[in-house]
C-alpha cells in the first residue's frame, strides 16, 4: 500500500496544486464568501475523516447551549436523503446521517440540527424556519469556503498530526499543511493524558510553523460508562468480562484499545466508516455467536449505535445485549479556548 501512494506521488503534486490554486482565489477574493448575520464557528481538519470532529460539536453545544440559540449544521455524509433538512422525530440515522442524527438524538430539544450538501443554501433555510438561530457550528466544514465563518477551528490527531501527513492519495491530507493558516487555533485531539513537556513544546513548534501565533490547545477523550443500546436486554457488561467489539468509525484505534484495557475482546467486526449496517452484517454476527455456543454481549461506538437502531427488530438483539460507550471531549487551559471564543460571540452580538 506504502509502495502505491508513492508511485501515485504525481497525483498527489496535481491534487494539492489544484487546492491550492483554489484556497489563493478565495484569499484574493477571486472566489466570493457569503457572510451571515449569525455567528459561524467551523470544526474541521485537513485529514481525512478520524480526528474527533463530533466530540469536539458535542463540547461546543454543552459550552453554547445555555446562552446561544444553536444550530449544528453538516453534510449529512451517508444518508438517503438529499438536500437541505431539518431534524425531526420521524428522522433516523438513514435519513440525517449517523453524526447529526447523534446530536439530535442527545441536543435535539435544545439545539436544531440539519444537514445540507450546499452550506451556503442551507443557512438561510435554517434561518427561515428557525429565524431564532444566533450560532451555526459547521461539522467537518474546513475546506468549505463558500462560507465565510467567525471562528475557524482545526482539528489534529495526536498520533497523526497534519504536519507528518502528505496531500492524497500519497497521505490523507485534503489540502497542503499550509492551510492550517487559516485556522484561528488548532486542537490536538486524542492526546495521552499526560504528555511530556519537550514532547508538548516540540509539537507545538512544529505546529506555530504553519499556524503562527494562533494558541495550540491539547485534548483527550473521557470514556463514559457502557449504556444498554436496547432496553429490553437486562445483561450486564462485567470488567474484564468476554465482549464483541463492534466498530465502523474512521479510526477506531483508540477505541479499541479502551475496549482491551477494560474486556476480554473475544471478536472485532470492523467496518468502513459510516458503515450502513444491514441484516446480512447482523446474520454474521448472530452466526458467530451460534459458533460461540454463548451469548457474548456487543459493545460498540455511540456513533456506531445510531446506525444500528434501525436494526433492532433483527433476531440477534433479542438474545444479545448490545452497549455503546459515550465519550466527551476533555479540552486542556479551557479558561483560555472559552473566554477567546466568548469574547469573539459577544462582539458579534453587539455587530448585529
Amino acid at each position: 500500500m506504502k509502495l502505491l501512494r508513492w508511485i501515485l506521488f504525481p497525483v498527489s503534486v496535481l491534487y494539492g496544486w489544484l487546492m491550492s490554486f483554489r484556497n489563493h482565489l478565495y484569499n484574493i477574493g477571486k472566489k466570493p464568501q457569503v457572510e451571515f448575520d449569525r455567528t459561524i464557528i467551523s470544526v474541521g481538519n485537513l485529514s481525512m475523516g478520524g480526528t474527533g470532529k463530533t466530540p469536539m460539536v458535542e463540547y461546543l453545544i454543552r459550552l453554547l447551549q445555555t446562552d446561544y440559540r444553536l444550530a449544528t449544521l453538516s453534510r449529512g455524509y451517508g444518508r438517503k436523503t438529499r438536500g437541505y433538512r431539518m431534524a425531526s422525530e420521524t428522522d433516523t440515522a438513514e435519513t440525517m446521517g449517523d453524526e447529526p442524527y447523534q446530536y439530535y438524538r442527545k441536543f435535539g430539544t435544545n439545539i436544531s440540527v440539519c444537514v445540507g450538501e450546499e452550506r451556503v443554501l442551507a443557512i438561510p433555510s435554517a434561518i427561515m424556519e428557525k429565524e431564532e438561530i444566533e450560532v451555526f457550528l459547521l461539522d467537518d466544514a474546513y475546506q468549505h469556503r463558500k462560507v465565510a465563518r467567525d471562528f475557524n477551528i482545526l482539528l489534529s490527531d495526536f498520533n497523526h498530526p497534519f504536519y507528518e501527513d502528505y496531500i492524497l492519495p500519497t497521505g490523507e491530507l485534503r489540502e497542503s499543511r499550509k492551510g492550517a493558516k487559516r485556522a484561528d487555533c488548532v486542537i490536538i485531539t486524542k492526546s495521552p493524558e499526560a504528555i511530556d513537556e519537550q514532547e508538548r513544546r516540540e509539537i507545538k513548534a512544529n505546529i506555530k510553523s504553519y499556524l503562527g501565533e494562533k494558541p495550540v490547545f491539547f485534548s483527550h477523550i473521557e470514556y463514559d460508562q457502557p449504556h444498554l443500546v436496547f432496553e429490553h436486554n437486562t445483561q450486564q457488561l462485567a470488567y474484564k468480562g468476554d465482549v464483541v467489539v463492534l466498530t465502523g468509525i474512521a479510526d477506531n484505534t483508540v477505541f479499541k484499545s479502551q475496549m482491551a484495557s477494560k474486556y476480554n475482546v473475544q471478536k472485532e467486526f470492523i467496518f468502513e466508516d459510516h458503515h450502513n449496517f444491514t441484516l446480512k452484517d447482523m446474520d454474521d454476527i448472530q452466526e458467530y455467536m451460534m459458533q460461540q455456543q454463548i451469548g457474548l454481549p456487543i459493545v460498540t461506538t455511540e456513533k456506531d449505535m445510531v446506525r444500528l437502531l434501525t436494526l433492532a427488530e433483527h433476531s440477534l438483539f433479542k438474545k444479545t445485549a448490545v452497549f455503546y460507550i459515550p465519550i466527551r471531549f476533555a479540552l486542556e487551559e479551557e479558561e483560555k479556548f472559552t473566554s477567546r471564543l466568548f469574547k469573539l460571540l459577544e462582539e458579534k452580538k453587539n455587530l448585529s
